[in-house]
């Protein structure tokens, strides 16, 4: 070895570790070689070995890698890549290294440890330092290697392309032939050593290992051969010697320009990616409908649909679902607000019936004195009990004859409460007993006298009125239908089933009617005072309610959408050959016991949307307001050119026609 201020002297020959990974690298085109820091991680090993894209990786592990010091780092490392193809050789003079790759399954090549380099000496005839042998094994291997054939690069190649390559080939081999400029070296320093990595300079070969290594490199630094075709390339028998592999003092145009073509490539995807995106992400689409040429509709009202509780199959004509029923009742409290001048006392008092005829005369249960009041007003007042009037007695003396009266003294009760109920004397005029004429006094056989009659007073209440129930019965028949749909709801498998809410009945509507639900029990009753310290009353609603219970995914209204086409299709043809049948249902009804619907079935023939209305409607709805884009598509609707159409859901369609898809519904939608 040389001083570093001595004259440049002719290059020396690869020696050690350096000859044999040239002999392996020209053996094996497809190898690398990945050297190893103490530092390294397995991931980051891994990432390395990926980054070389070798099928066969050379791994120089010097000693004190902690990432690479047990079996299970190394099978892990074998396992990762194995699975993409790339086989290992380790490469390491640490026994426990090579022990633990042996172990995973690796390749493994031992090599000795020299000693630290140290500065050079300055004498040229100084001995060069010893060099360790290497093992047998080493030594057989690199034997095998001189006996591997080097591989045809251009075989699957067409003329022009390995003429080419064989070209850039030629300009590199000519390009490795000048040495790179001498560069200084500097001596490590003293502490160096400990932590100094092991390279490929420091491994050292037998004099006739070198020799035979070294043979390769001084035939490949021979001047350069003539210029061969490729066909010659690829025609040329295996040579039994390995080829050294070429210095890369200067990077090959073939690489640089491949790197340019692959950067070229990958900002062109990115942009063309970016591109399809911004045209994915600003794209609409609107659908119009073709233009109805004519149509006709057959109306049908409550049109019973069957029911049944099984699977009716893939096309239906009745509907799957079960009749549930239930009882509820509700009950609220109300509050009477007002407090009116309300009749308390009746009036009472006794009444003097007399008879004038020698007949008794008998008044039976329910007989009543009729009169008015001081204001004009009819007053009725009841008789307690059957009573019968005494005749008249006559009696015959000398002095004559004389008759007296019979009479009859009777409690009478107002039948109304009240001062209006009170009379005056003698007002009581008529005597009314079910199912004969009135008896009027003093016209007849009875006579009727009384004093004045009294009691019936007035005085401020709460009494319960019509207007008062009313306030509150809103209140009552929402809660009853919410019982009732908790009622109904408690009879089925809510897991399975579910109360279809549109054939709850009576429904919310049906319940403004009173006939729907049971008369109201109101406690106290219409025109009953409340108590004054509370003054409330109850008002209790009831009635039964029937629903449709409907599989949890299937209600009503989407089991019609397939049961109604089935069931008028089993009539026969409904439309002509050229016309689309369509089934309009606007409403349906359970009455609690029977399924009715109602709506029409239309026939429609329909035209086509022609390309030069596409072209239109897309040039006329650029850069538009979604708004203005729904008036003129309804300018285009009223001009039949399309019948209806749909809009997406932005505020503004986009300023370029081609982001705008304008397509026509499908003849059968």
């Amino acid at each position: 070895m040389s001083d570093d201020t001595s004259p440049q002297r002719p290059k020396p020959q690869p020696t050690g570790i350096t000859a044999i990974l040239s002999a392996i690298l020209a053996s094996n085109p497809a190898s690398a070689v990945v050297p190893v820091v103490p530092a390294d991680t397995l991931d980051g090993i891994v990432e390395r070995v990926r980054a070389a894209r070798a099928s066969s990786v050379q791994l120089l592990v010097p000693e004190g890698v902690p990432a690479l010091q047990s079996r299970r780092s190394f099978t892990a490392l074998r396992l990762v890549l194995q699975r993409e193809g790339i086989n290992i050789l380790v490469i390491s003079p640490d026994a426990g290294v090579l022990e633990a790759a042996r172990a995973s399954g690796l390749d493994t090549m031992a090599v000795g440890d020299s000693s630290p380099p140290r500065p050079a000496v300055a004498a040229s005839a100084a001995p060069s330092p010893a060099r360790p042998v290497i093992n047998e094994r080493d030594a057989e291997f690199l034997r095998a290697l001189d006996h591997v054939p080097s591989q045809n690069r251009y075989a699957e190649l067409s003329d022009a392309d390995a003429a080419f390559a064989a070209s850039l080939d030629d300009l590199s081999e000519a390009v490795a032939t000048v040495s790179p400029p001498p560069t200084e070296k500097t001596a490590p320093p003293p502490d160096a050593a400990s932590s100094r990595r092991v390279s490929a300079a420091d491994i050292r070969l037998t004099p006739e290992e070198e020799r035979r290594a070294a043979a390769h490199e001084t035939g490949r630094q021979s001047a350069a051969p003539p210029r061969r075709t490729a066909g010659q390339r690829r025609t040329a028998a295996p040579r039994d010697t390995v080829r050294a592999p070429r210095r890369t003092a200067i990077p090959a145009r073939t690489s640089d320009r491949t790197m340019i073509i692959g950067v070229a490539v990958a900002v062109i995807v990115v942009l063309l990616l970016i591109a399809f995106g911004w045209y994915q992400a600003n794209r609409v689409s609107i659908i119009v409908g073709p233009p109805v040429v004519q149509s006709r509709s057959q109306p049908f009202r409550n049109e019973v649909i069957p029911i049944t509780t099984a699977d009716p199959g893939p096309n239906p004509s009745s509907l799957q679902a079960a009749v549930v029923q239930a009882d509820a009742t509700f009950t609220v409290q109300g509050q009477v607000t007002t407090e009116t001048l309300a009749p308390v006392g009746r009036a009472t008092g006794q009444v003097r019936i007399i008879n004038v005829v020698e007949q008794p005369f008998l008044l039976p249960e329910g007989a009543e004195l009729l009169g008015r009041n001081s204001d004009g007003a009819e007053v009725r007042f009841a008789i307690e009990g059957p009573v019968t009037v005494p005749p008249a007695v006559t009696t015959t003396s000398d002095r004559g004859r004389s008759t007296t009266y019979g009479e009859i003294v009777v409690n009478v009760v107002a039948r109304s409460p009240g001062s209006a109920s009170n009379v005056g004397a003698n007002a009581l005029t008529q005597l009314l007993i079910p199912g004969m004429q009135p008896i009027i006094s003093d016209r007849g056989n009875l006579l009727i006298r009384h004093e004045a009659i009294g009691g019936g007073s007035d005085q401020m209440q709460r009494i319960v009125t019509e207007a008062d129930v009313q306030r509150v019965l809103g209140e009552a028949l929402t809660g009853l239908y919410n019982a009732g749909m908790e009622q109904l709801a408690r009879q089925i498998d809510q897991n399975v089933l579910a109360i279809d809410p549109t054939t709850i009945f009576p429904s919310s509507i049906d319940l403004a009617q009173p006939d729907a639900y049971d008369p109201p029990l109101i406690e106290p009753p219409i025109g009953q005072p409340v108590d004054p310290a509370n003054p409330v009353f109850r008002l209790t609603v009831s009635t039964r309610f029937s629903a449709l219970a409907t599989p949890r995914d299937r209600l009503v209204n989407k089991q019609l959408e397939v049961v109604v086409p089935q069931h008028f299709l089993q009539r026969g043809a409904l439309c002509n050959a050229n016309e689309r049948v369509g089934f309009d249902v606007a409403g349906w009804r359970w009455d609690g016991s029977k399924l009715t619907i109602n709506g029409a079935v239309t026939c429609t023939e329909y035209g086509v949307v022609t390309a030069d209305t596409l072209t239109q409607i897309r040039r006329a709805l650029v850069g538009v307001s979604r708004s203005d884009a729904d008036t003129i598509l309804q300018q285009f609707a009223q001009q039949g050119l399309i019948s209806d159409y749909s809009l997406p859901a932005i505020q503004t369609l986009p300023g370029f026609d081609f982001l705008i898809d304008v397509r026509p519904a499908s003849a059968s939608s």
